[in-house]
Protein backbone atom coordinates (compact mmCIF):
# COMPACT_ATOMS: atom_id res chain seq x y z
CA UNK A 1 0.00 0.00 0.00
CA UNK A 2 1.09 3.18 -1.22
CA UNK A 3 1.30 6.59 0.96
CA UNK A 4 0.57 9.79 -0.52
CA UNK A 5 3.11 12.57 0.96
CA UNK A 6 1.42 15.38 2.92
CA UNK A 7 0.95 18.67 0.39
CA UNK A 8 0.88 22.21 1.20
CA UNK A 9 2.00 25.94 0.50
CA UNK A 10 4.78 27.00 -0.25
CA UNK A 11 6.58 30.33 1.30
CA UNK A 12 6.39 31.86 -1.84
CA UNK A 13 2.86 31.00 -2.61
CA UNK A 14 1.39 32.19 0.84
CA UNK A 15 3.67 35.54 -0.14
CA UNK A 16 1.44 35.89 -3.25
CA UNK A 17 -1.42 35.18 -1.71
CA UNK A 18 -1.18 37.62 0.98
CA UNK A 19 -0.48 40.18 -1.55
CA UNK A 20 -3.26 39.73 -3.46
CA UNK A 21 -5.49 39.80 -0.09
CA UNK A 22 -3.43 43.33 0.78
CA UNK A 23 -4.07 44.28 -2.81
CA UNK A 24 -7.92 43.64 -2.54
CA UNK A 25 -8.23 45.19 0.93
CA UNK A 26 -6.68 47.92 -0.44
CA UNK A 27 -8.82 48.83 -3.16
CA UNK A 28 -12.43 48.14 -0.65
CA UNK A 29 -10.49 50.91 1.79
CA UNK A 30 -10.16 53.03 -1.95
CA UNK A 31 -13.59 52.68 -2.37
CA UNK A 32 -14.60 53.24 1.14
CA UNK A 33 -12.90 56.36 1.52
CA UNK A 34 -13.74 57.99 -1.84
CA UNK A 35 -17.43 57.17 -1.37
CA UNK A 36 -17.04 58.93 1.74
CA UNK A 37 -15.45 62.00 0.25
CA UNK A 38 -18.01 61.83 -2.14
CA UNK A 39 -20.56 62.00 0.65
CA UNK A 40 -18.95 64.55 2.95
CA UNK A 41 -18.61 66.85 -0.52
CA UNK A 42 -22.15 66.54 -1.75
CA UNK A 43 -23.72 67.04 2.54
CA UNK A 44 -21.59 70.04 2.34
CA UNK A 45 -22.51 71.38 -1.26
CA UNK A 46 -26.58 70.60 -0.45
CA UNK A 47 -26.01 72.90 2.80
CA UNK A 48 -23.98 75.88 0.72
CA UNK A 49 -27.01 75.78 -1.70
CA UNK A 50 -29.47 75.83 1.04
CA UNK A 51 -28.03 78.38 3.41
CA UNK A 52 -27.27 80.56 0.71
CA UNK A 53 -30.96 80.43 -0.87
CA UNK A 54 -32.06 81.38 2.39
CA UNK A 55 -29.99 84.57 3.22
CA UNK A 56 -30.88 85.82 -0.13
CA UNK A 57 -34.59 85.25 0.51
CA UNK A 58 -34.20 87.16 4.19
CA UNK A 59 -32.46 89.89 2.72
CA UNK A 60 -34.46 90.19 -0.61
CA UNK A 61 -37.53 90.15 1.82
CA UNK A 62 -36.29 92.74 3.88
CA UNK A 63 -34.90 95.37 1.29
CA UNK A 64 -38.12 95.23 -0.59
CA UNK A 65 -39.77 97.41 2.15
CA UNK A 66 -37.08 99.87 2.34
CA UNK A 67 -38.93 102.99 2.40
CA UNK A 68 -42.06 101.81 3.27
CA UNK A 69 -44.85 104.32 5.04
CA UNK A 70 -47.96 102.73 5.21
CA UNK A 71 -50.63 104.45 3.11
CA UNK A 72 -48.25 107.51 2.52
CA UNK A 73 -45.57 105.82 1.23
CA UNK A 74 -44.89 107.86 -1.85
CA UNK A 75 -47.36 110.98 -0.31
CA UNK A 76 -45.34 111.77 2.67
CA UNK A 77 -41.83 113.82 2.53
CA UNK A 78 -39.30 113.41 4.90
CA UNK A 79 -40.08 117.07 6.04
CA UNK A 80 -43.65 115.94 7.04
CA UNK A 81 -42.76 113.05 9.21
CA UNK A 82 -42.38 114.59 12.84
CA UNK A 83 -39.86 112.72 15.34
CA UNK A 84 -41.01 113.21 18.46
CA UNK A 85 -37.87 110.86 19.86
CA UNK A 86 -35.31 112.10 22.27
CA UNK A 87 -31.70 112.11 19.86
CA UNK A 88 -33.81 111.56 16.51
CA UNK A 89 -30.19 111.63 14.70
CA UNK A 90 -28.99 108.62 16.42
CA UNK A 91 -28.04 105.57 14.17
CA UNK A 92 -31.15 103.41 15.77
CA UNK A 93 -33.90 106.38 15.67
CA UNK A 94 -32.92 108.44 12.22
CA UNK A 95 -35.67 106.87 10.64
CA UNK A 96 -35.07 109.76 7.95
CA UNK A 97 -32.33 107.71 6.47
CA UNK A 98 -34.65 104.68 5.49
CA UNK A 99 -31.52 102.91 4.20
CA UNK A 100 -27.96 103.30 4.93
CA UNK A 101 -24.67 101.14 4.15
CA UNK A 102 -21.37 100.54 5.27
CA UNK A 103 -18.21 99.19 3.25
CA UNK A 104 -15.91 97.62 4.09
CA UNK A 105 -12.16 99.95 3.70
CA UNK A 106 -9.59 97.75 4.83
CA UNK A 107 -8.60 95.47 7.60
CA UNK A 108 -11.48 95.75 10.51
CA UNK A 109 -12.33 99.37 8.53
CA UNK A 110 -15.41 100.64 7.30
CA UNK A 111 -16.91 103.38 5.62
CA UNK A 112 -18.92 105.25 6.42
CA UNK A 113 -17.82 104.05 10.23
CA UNK A 114 -19.89 101.26 11.89
CA UNK A 115 -22.53 102.33 15.18
CA UNK A 116 -21.40 100.70 18.33
CA UNK A 117 -24.54 98.55 18.33
CA UNK A 118 -22.66 96.29 15.33
CA UNK A 119 -20.32 94.53 17.27
CA UNK A 120 -17.68 91.85 16.00
CA UNK A 121 -17.98 92.36 12.45
CA UNK A 122 -16.32 89.87 10.28
CA UNK A 123 -13.22 92.27 8.19
CA UNK A 124 -13.82 92.93 4.85
CA UNK A 125 -17.18 92.24 4.96
CA UNK A 126 -20.20 94.72 4.19
CA UNK A 127 -23.00 96.12 6.54
CA UNK A 128 -26.30 97.01 5.82
CA UNK A 129 -28.97 98.83 8.07
CA UNK A 130 -33.15 99.36 7.11
CA UNK A 131 -35.12 101.80 9.15
CA UNK A 132 -38.71 100.49 8.23
CA UNK A 133 -42.33 99.85 9.43
CA UNK A 134 -42.89 96.50 10.95
CA UNK A 135 -46.12 94.86 10.81
CA UNK A 136 -48.54 94.91 11.81
CA UNK A 137 -50.59 98.07 10.88
CA UNK A 138 -53.24 99.22 13.63
CA UNK A 139 -56.43 101.31 13.32
CA UNK A 140 -56.58 104.57 15.13
CA UNK A 141 -59.94 104.51 16.44
CA UNK A 142 -59.57 107.84 18.39
CA UNK A 143 -57.22 110.77 19.02
CA UNK A 144 -59.00 113.53 20.35
CA UNK A 145 -55.66 115.61 19.66
CA UNK A 146 -55.38 117.77 23.02
CA UNK A 147 -53.13 120.84 23.78
CA UNK A 148 -50.62 121.18 22.46
CA UNK A 149 -52.13 119.35 19.16
CA UNK A 150 -51.40 116.03 19.16
CA UNK A 151 -50.68 115.71 22.48
CA UNK A 152 -53.81 113.20 23.82
CA UNK A 153 -53.54 109.27 24.05
CA UNK A 154 -54.05 107.60 20.62
CA UNK A 155 -57.16 104.77 20.97
CA UNK A 156 -56.70 101.88 19.28
CA UNK A 157 -58.32 97.94 19.43
CA UNK A 158 -57.13 95.57 21.66
CA UNK A 159 -55.25 93.14 21.61
CA UNK A 160 -53.06 95.08 19.45
CA UNK A 161 -49.95 93.06 20.38
CA UNK A 162 -47.92 96.23 21.03
CA UNK A 163 -45.78 96.89 23.91
CA UNK A 164 -44.48 99.33 26.39
CA UNK A 165 -41.35 101.25 24.96
CA UNK A 166 -42.24 100.66 21.14
CA UNK A 167 -41.56 102.69 18.85
CA UNK A 168 -44.05 103.45 16.37
CA UNK A 169 -44.97 105.58 13.39
CA UNK A 170 -48.69 107.19 13.12
CA UNK A 171 -49.78 108.16 9.76
CA UNK A 172 -52.93 109.53 7.89
CA UNK A 173 -51.75 109.19 4.73
CA UNK A 174 -50.45 113.06 4.27
CA UNK A 175 -48.12 113.59 7.01
CA UNK A 176 -46.60 110.98 9.96
CA UNK A 177 -45.39 111.25 13.85
CA UNK A 178 -42.75 108.79 15.52
CA UNK A 179 -43.10 108.43 19.16
CA UNK A 180 -42.47 105.92 21.89
CA UNK A 181 -45.40 104.08 23.69
CA UNK A 182 -45.20 104.72 26.89
CA UNK A 183 -48.81 102.89 28.16
CA UNK A 184 -48.20 100.18 30.75
CA UNK A 185 -50.25 98.00 28.85
CA UNK A 186 -51.13 99.17 25.25
CA UNK A 187 -52.11 95.64 24.54
CA UNK A 188 -54.89 95.14 26.61
CA UNK A 189 -55.73 98.76 27.12
CA UNK A 190 -55.68 100.09 23.42
CA UNK A 191 -54.26 103.29 24.75
CA UNK A 192 -51.33 104.27 23.63
CA UNK A 193 -49.69 107.46 25.56
CA UNK A 194 -46.62 108.91 24.79
CA UNK A 195 -45.54 111.01 27.97
CA UNK A 196 -41.85 112.58 27.96
CA UNK A 197 -39.87 110.91 30.94
CA UNK A 198 -40.06 107.13 29.84
CA UNK A 199 -37.79 105.02 28.21
CA UNK A 200 -35.30 105.17 26.27
CA UNK A 201 -35.13 106.76 23.48
CA UNK A 202 -37.84 108.61 25.34
CA UNK A 203 -40.14 111.24 23.92
CA UNK A 204 -39.08 114.61 23.82
CA UNK A 205 -42.78 116.32 23.56
CA UNK A 206 -46.08 115.05 23.62
CA UNK A 207 -47.18 117.17 20.97
CA UNK A 208 -47.45 114.49 17.68
CA UNK A 209 -48.47 118.01 15.91
CA UNK A 210 -52.17 116.99 14.52
CA UNK A 211 -55.05 114.38 15.51
CA UNK A 212 -54.42 111.28 14.03
CA UNK A 213 -57.97 109.66 13.80
CA UNK A 214 -58.81 107.29 11.13
CA UNK A 215 -55.12 107.04 10.66
CA UNK A 216 -52.67 103.98 11.21
CA UNK A 217 -49.95 102.59 13.95
CA UNK A 218 -47.15 100.77 12.77
CA UNK A 219 -43.89 99.55 14.51
CA UNK A 220 -40.81 101.01 13.21
CA UNK A 221 -37.41 99.28 13.55
CA UNK A 222 -33.82 99.10 12.77
CA UNK A 223 -32.49 96.37 11.59
CA UNK A 224 -29.09 95.93 10.48
CA UNK A 225 -27.36 92.90 8.57
CA UNK A 226 -23.62 91.84 8.77
CA UNK A 227 -20.99 88.75 9.15
CA UNK A 228 -19.53 87.72 12.30
CA UNK A 229 -18.24 84.45 13.73
CA UNK A 230 -20.75 82.38 16.19
CA UNK A 231 -20.06 80.56 18.93
CA UNK A 232 -18.13 77.55 17.03
CA UNK A 233 -16.00 80.11 14.93
CA UNK A 234 -18.14 79.55 11.89
CA UNK A 235 -18.58 83.43 9.88
CA UNK A 236 -23.01 83.57 9.75
CA UNK A 237 -25.35 86.18 8.72
CA UNK A 238 -26.54 88.49 11.44
CA UNK A 239 -29.41 90.63 12.57
CA UNK A 240 -29.41 93.51 14.66
CA UNK A 241 -32.58 94.89 15.60
CA UNK A 242 -33.25 97.86 17.39
CA UNK A 243 -31.90 97.53 21.23
CA UNK A 244 -32.49 93.63 21.00
CA UNK A 245 -29.53 91.10 20.92
CA UNK A 246 -28.06 90.18 17.56
CA UNK A 247 -29.24 86.93 16.07
CA UNK A 248 -27.38 84.61 14.24
CA UNK A 249 -29.47 84.22 11.10
CA UNK A 250 -28.00 81.36 8.76
CA UNK A 251 -24.33 80.08 8.88
CA UNK A 252 -21.22 80.08 6.47
CA UNK A 253 -22.21 82.98 5.10
CA UNK A 254 -18.32 84.02 5.02
CA UNK A 255 -19.11 87.41 2.95
CA UNK A 256 -21.21 90.21 2.01
CA UNK A 257 -20.59 92.39 -0.75
CA UNK A 258 -22.75 95.19 -1.79
CA UNK A 259 -23.39 97.60 -4.45
CA UNK A 260 -26.06 100.78 -4.53
CA UNK A 261 -27.81 101.71 -7.63
CA UNK A 262 -27.97 105.23 -7.67
CA UNK A 263 -30.83 107.39 -9.66
CA UNK A 264 -29.21 110.81 -10.90
CA UNK A 265 -31.77 111.66 -13.11
CA UNK A 266 -34.93 110.93 -11.06
CA UNK A 267 -36.32 108.81 -13.74
CA UNK A 268 -36.64 105.72 -10.96
CA UNK A 269 -34.03 103.86 -12.95
CA UNK A 270 -30.29 103.15 -12.01
CA UNK A 271 -27.61 105.12 -13.57
CA UNK A 272 -24.56 103.97 -12.09
CA UNK A 273 -23.58 101.01 -8.63
CA UNK A 274 -21.54 102.33 -6.02
CA UNK A 275 -20.09 101.13 -2.66
CA UNK A 276 -21.27 102.22 0.40
CA UNK A 277 -18.43 104.88 1.00
CA UNK A 278 -19.05 106.50 -2.23
CA UNK A 279 -22.93 107.03 -1.72
CA UNK A 280 -23.20 110.93 -1.49
CA UNK A 281 -27.05 110.88 -1.36
CA UNK A 282 -28.81 107.12 0.44
CA UNK A 283 -32.53 108.49 -0.56
CA UNK A 284 -31.21 108.50 -4.37
CA UNK A 285 -30.54 104.63 -4.07
CA UNK A 286 -33.20 102.74 -6.06
CA UNK A 287 -31.33 99.30 -6.39
CA UNK A 288 -28.98 96.81 -4.86
CA UNK A 289 -26.40 94.14 -5.70
CA UNK A 290 -26.01 91.45 -2.98
CA UNK A 291 -23.31 88.89 -3.51
CA UNK A 292 -22.94 86.31 -0.72
CA UNK A 293 -19.52 84.32 -0.62
CA UNK A 294 -20.82 81.22 1.04
CA UNK A 295 -18.13 78.60 2.90
CA UNK A 296 -18.29 75.08 4.38
CA UNK A 297 -17.73 74.11 7.80
CA UNK A 298 -16.04 71.52 7.27
CA UNK A 299 -12.66 71.74 5.83
CA UNK A 300 -10.11 69.63 3.59
CA UNK A 301 -13.20 68.91 1.03
CA UNK A 302 -11.36 69.93 -2.28
CA UNK A 303 -9.05 67.34 -3.38
CA UNK A 304 -6.43 69.35 -5.59
CA UNK A 305 -5.82 72.03 -3.21
CA UNK A 306 -7.59 75.28 -2.26
CA UNK A 307 -10.88 76.27 -4.20
CA UNK A 308 -10.64 79.57 -6.47
CA UNK A 309 -13.81 81.70 -6.85
CA UNK A 310 -14.98 84.52 -8.73
CA UNK A 311 -15.96 87.72 -7.06
CA UNK A 312 -16.82 90.90 -8.54
CA UNK A 313 -14.64 89.94 -11.48
CA UNK A 314 -11.96 88.91 -8.84
CA UNK A 315 -10.48 85.24 -8.84
CA UNK A 316 -9.94 85.10 -5.12
CA UNK A 317 -7.34 81.90 -3.62
CA UNK A 318 -8.58 80.97 0.08
CA UNK A 319 -5.86 79.51 2.01
CA UNK A 320 -8.12 76.82 3.01
CA UNK A 321 -9.49 73.52 1.19
CA UNK A 322 -13.24 74.66 2.26
CA UNK A 323 -16.02 74.79 -0.66
CA UNK A 324 -17.36 78.05 -1.54
CA UNK A 325 -20.00 79.43 -3.82
CA UNK A 326 -21.09 83.27 -4.58
CA UNK A 327 -25.05 83.84 -4.76
CA UNK A 328 -25.46 87.23 -6.70
CA UNK A 329 -28.88 89.01 -7.05
CA UNK A 330 -29.85 92.29 -8.00
CA UNK A 331 -33.10 94.10 -5.62
CA UNK A 332 -35.05 97.01 -6.91
CA UNK A 333 -36.27 99.19 -4.00
CA UNK A 334 -39.83 98.75 -5.17
CA UNK A 335 -40.88 102.10 -2.61
CA UNK A 336 -38.34 104.27 -4.48
CA UNK A 337 -39.02 103.21 -8.04
CA UNK A 338 -42.40 105.38 -9.31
Amino acid sequence: MSLKKQQGLSLIELMISLLLSLIVIAAVIQVFLSSRQMYRVQTATAHIQENGRYAMHVLSDKLLNVGYQGCGSFQIADNEVNNTLNTPSNYLWNFSVPLQGAEATGPNLWTPSLDASITNPVAGSDVITLRTINQPEIRVTQHPGGTPPGSAAIMVPAGNLLQQFDIVMVTDCESAAIFQITSANPSTSGTLTHNTGFGSPGNATKALGKNYTGGWISRMLTTSFYVRNNADGIPALYMKQGSNNVEELVSGVESMQLEYGIDTDGDGSTDAYRSANAVANWSQVVSIKIDLVMVSEEDNLTVDGPQDYLLDGNTITPADRRLRSVFSKTITLRNRVP
